[in-house]
């Protein structure tokens, strides 16, 4: 199977500087039982004094046992590391600023069934589907220290810089391979991934399921999908290409050349986001065609995350509305090219409305965790945020905003940027102050 990213200089640092790209290199083995081991090595330039490399274990958040790691090597020499929670780990490295380093982890972890997975089921097997999304150590960013943050049970936890990959990966017989990167079979059992300017890199096991094709704007997407789908998994496929299309008229050309869509098992959630991979609950394939708005915002929505997330990054946690809020809204450019904007306005407005009286403390570029159990967090930061954005469009006008946000894009392609960073961009670009807006809708 095949899989070309665009290749594109990668930046590491946070903010404006750049630096020389993050690489890294991992061997993975999976077992019938969900029985994962692997090794990664990740190398690059130090951006500071580092006496010690900072690593998340995401999966652990739900289980110590879902993702540890075993053992540490600088340079082929053993080096010492702990973890002061389940997701973290410390480890011993010596490099300062400016300086290249290379450190190999030893990792094991354990997939869970997914009736027994935590969280949105994002890390889980089931009879047709082994889903590894942050399945290997990530190196934290660092930002005159190193970010991170806890993993809440709602949002988006990861914060990571783009990367190159290079995967050698083992998986049981009967299994086809599906990731954000170059999928190559090199042998029964065995692929070669590899991937440029990856956020992360989601691999996804599925077998027995149906996929079709399309092209569009330059861009080659398949659709994977269960036989009983094939009305569902083929909407899919259209709703993708016609979002694609729509995005890339108004904000340039696409983050990757190539996007997989795949149905699986989900909980608390319609759609996650992956450079070049997006993950759709099956049980919205069910639901096709009872629900005519909302199953094609879940795909309209994750497209839109390809231009923001996966090309321009932000840290998520604490600030969720810069990329949910472009999300959401970038989505609505789907339904306009469709003729039914005002009817995912109403939408967002009523989601809104909604948040508000759930949670009457949170603000739209509040951080995650101030949505305790996630209550309103959709509503808030989604909703409102696109809200927000919709007004922002309408002082502005359309020429300038959309001008805007491709400056934005232009500036922090394969970086991560901040609130405060997209906020100056759409300020420096409209002609009339924004100051009225940002304190209505942000608080600022």
């Amino acid at each position: 199977m095949r899989r070309v990213a665009l290749a594109v200089l990668c930046g590491l640092a946070l903010g404006i500087a750049q630096a020389a790209p993050l690489r890294y290199a991992i061997t993975i083995e999976i077992d019938d039982g969900g029985e994962i081991v692997g090794q990664v090595t990740m190398s690059g330039v130090a951006l500071g004094d580092w006496p010690e490399a900072v690593v998340r274990l995401y999966p652990a958040a739900f289980g110590a046992d879902r993702l540890s790691v075993t053992g540490a090597w600088v340079e082929g020499e053993a080096v010492s590391f702990e973890s002061v929670e389940a997701t973290t780990a410390t480890v011993a490295l010596v490099a300062t600023a400016g300086q290249t380093f290379s450190l190999t982890l030893g990792y094991r972890g354990t997939v869970p069934e997914f009736a027994q997975a935590g969280g949105y089921g994002s890390y889980a097997r089931s009879g047709d589907a082994v889903v590894l999304t942050q399945a290997y150590p990530i190196l934290s960013p660092w930002d005159g220290a190193w970010v991170a943050h806890p993993v809440f049970p709602w949002g988006d936890a990861i914060v990571a810089e783009v990367a190159d990959y290079e995967v050698d990966l083992s998986v049981p017989a009967g299994w086809v391979v599906v990731a954000g990167g170059v999928e190559v079979e090199v042998a029964p059992g065995q692929y070669r991934v590899e991937g440029e300017n990856l956020r992360e890199l989601a691999i996804v096991l599925v077998r027995g399921h149906e996929v079709q094709t399309a092209s569009v704007s330059g861009v080659e997407v398949r659709s994977f999908y269960r036989p009983e789908h094939d009305c569902a998994g083929r909407a899919a496929l259209a709703v993708t290409a016609d979002a694609i299309a729509a995005f890339v008229d108004r904000l340039g050309p696409p983050p990757f050349s190539t996007l997989d869509v795949v149905s699986v098992p989900l909980r608390g959630v319609a759609g996650i986001e992956y450079p070049g991979l997006i993950l759709v609950g099956e049980t919205y394939y069910n639901r096709y065609p009872l629900d005519p708005l909302f199953f094609p915002m879940i795909f309209a929505h994750e497209v839109a995350h390809q231009w923001w997330y996966a090309e321009v990054g932000n840290d998520q946690v604490a600030e969720p509305w810069v990329d949910e809020a472009l999300a959401t809204y970038t989505s609505g450019l789907y339904f306009a090219a469709q003729g039914r904007f005002a009817e995912i306005l109403r939408y967002w407005e009523s989601g809104y409305a909604a948040g508000r009286l759930q949670n009457r403390t949170a603000g739209i570029a509040s951080p995650l965790w101030e949505f305790p159990g996630g209550s309103g967090y959709g509503g808030i930061v989604y909703s409102g945020g696109a809200l927000f954005l919709h007004a922002v469009r309408e002082r502005m006008g359309d020429d300038a905003f959309f001008g805007a946000l491709r400056r934005y894009r232009d500036e922090f392609r394969w970086r991560l940027a901040t609130g405060a960073d997209l906020l100056r961009i759409l300020s420096d670009g409209s002609a009339i102050p924004l100051d009225d807006l940002l304190k209505t809708w942000l608080g600022f």
